[in-house]
């Protein structure tokens, strides 16, 4: 069995799980336990036979779990838990495809809430395996393990043909088809594939609607061009994905299908205002939101007529806090896009651009240009009181919640074999279904 964590979670659920039988359920766990976890042998786990939870049961279980772990957490571990990061290559710059020393010790010192993985990183499916278990073994809370498996074009898996995995085609073609179930096969299939590796974490679906044909960056990653119908694929995919324990995350929040310019290479200036938004941006988001996705990653787009400055998006309280969580209701994670795009780098430093977007109201920053840097920003304006612990445990709470949600706390590997799984002949048949609809429907 793993050490560390696990240990402890596995004996908190247990705990949790017979509160009624108990009547010292409300004591306050030591404030050790984090760091003494490992020390629990499996044999001294109480064994309890329990009806099945209800669903208060469960939310019951998990708050008990969520606040017993931030309360044993150090404020550096804290801190690590806001944190997605890359690591493309090792100490030798080589692609890193195996955990080496050097990350490794950056996950323990660290401790990252979560890491993505990226071509350099995936080879073939027992190498892909082995990388994530050795990085989740050396955490000592589960992490997000997250890609960027869109289909179409973005797909790090997909595209790889070591990992004989299916195709997934691109959300145009997906939307082309029109078959909000098609969309919910589509997630099914991509959860399971990832889930069966070992990814928790899918940046996916967009939620971007395409009504510029200039745009460089997003294009066939939309579903398409109607607000309406982008939000019921989105609905759809987010549904069948999570549903196989994959936590889905929207993009890009307030909406990147207008623009002409990308934001990995320098700033984009959006000048639409708020009711257009509503009338078209929004859209799919809130209907996403509203369907219980996981996530919203955020666009590092200038929208001035909305925000009153010229800061992007990901800086910005008024889009954030204001438009995402209160206006469209938004309850769970935050996550930046990747805060080393130019759109952000070359304006701010990590630590600076890190600490602007957790004030502006996000959860977790993904791959600062310095995590070390945007690591030791927030440390630094957390015990200047620049960002109060409480706002800090704000976001934990999200976090933490939805790694038990999604049962990633338990760290339990798939009881799958991902060779059988990957392309297997089921998922390739709802492809071409996917491809034969969207070919007829666009028959003039």
């Amino acid at each position: 069995m793993k050490k560390r964590v696990h240990i402890l979670i596995m004996t908190l659920m247990l705990i949790v799980a017979c509160v009624g039988c108990s009547g010292s359920s409300d004591n306050p766990p030591p404030a050790n336990s984090l760091h003494s976890a490992s020390t629990i042998p499996i044999s001294a786990m109480p064994s309890f036979s329990t009806p099945s939870p209800t669903v208060e049961d469960t939310e019951n279980q998990q708050s008990k779990t969520v606040n017993y772990l931030i309360n044993s957490m150090t404020l550096e571990e804290k801190i690590g838990q806001i944190f997605i990061v890359a690591f493309r290559k090792g100490k030798s710059s080589r692609p890193l495809k195996v955990l080496d020393n050097s990350t490794k010790l950056k996950i323990q010192n660290f401790n990252p809430g979560g890491i993505i993985l990226f071509s350099e990183n995936i080879d073939t499916i027992p190498q892909t395996q082995k990388l994530i278990r050795d990085m989740q073994e050396a955490s000592k809370i589960p992490m997000f393990i997250a890609v960027d498996e869109e289909g179409g074009r973005i797909a790090r898996i997909g595209n790889n043909p070591k990992m004989h995995s299916t195709k997934i085609p691109s959300a145009q073609t997906i939307g082309l088809a029109d078959d909000p179930e098609l969309a919910y096969e589509a997630g099914r299939i991509l959860g399971a594939e990832l889930s069966a590796l070992g990814f928790n974490m899918n940046f996916a679906p967009v939620a971007d609607v395409n009504t510029n044909p200039d745009n460089p960056v997003i294009g066939d990653r939309s579903f398409g061009s109607d607000p309406y119908k982008v939000g019921l694929m989105v609905q759809a995919m987010s549904k069948g994905m999570q549903e196989q324990n994959v936590c889905t995350v929207l993009k890009h929040f307030p909406g990147h299908g207008d623009t002409s310019y990308d934001s990995h290479l320098g700033q984009v200036v959006i000048n639409h205002d708020i009711e257009r938004l509503r009338q078209i941006e929004l859209t799919p988001f809130k209907m996403g939101i509203k369907a219980g996705a996981d996530g919203v990653m955020t666009a590092h787009i200038i929208m001035p007529n909305i925000t009153g400055s010229n800061l992007p998006a990901t800086l910005s309280e008024e889009i954030l806090s204001g438009l995402l969580r209160n206006e469209l209701k938004h309850e769970k994670l935050i996550i930046t896009d990747a805060m080393e795009m130019k759109a952000i780098s070359n304006y701010w430093s990590s630590s600076k651009a890190a600490v602007m977007a957790f004030k502006a109201g996000a959860d977790i920053i993904l791959m600062p240009e310095s995590f070390e840097e945007a690591y030791n920003g927030i440390l630094k304006a957390v015990k200047d009181g620049e960002i109060t612990e409480e706002r800090l445990n704000q976001s934990l709470q999200r976090i933490l919640a939805l790694k038990f949600e999604r049962n990633i706390l338990a760290n339990k590997e798939s009881s799958v074999d991902p060779e059988k799984v990957l392309g297997r002949q089921e998922h390739t048949d709802i492809v071409v279904k996917i491809m034969q609809k969207a070919e007829e429907q666009n028959i003039p």
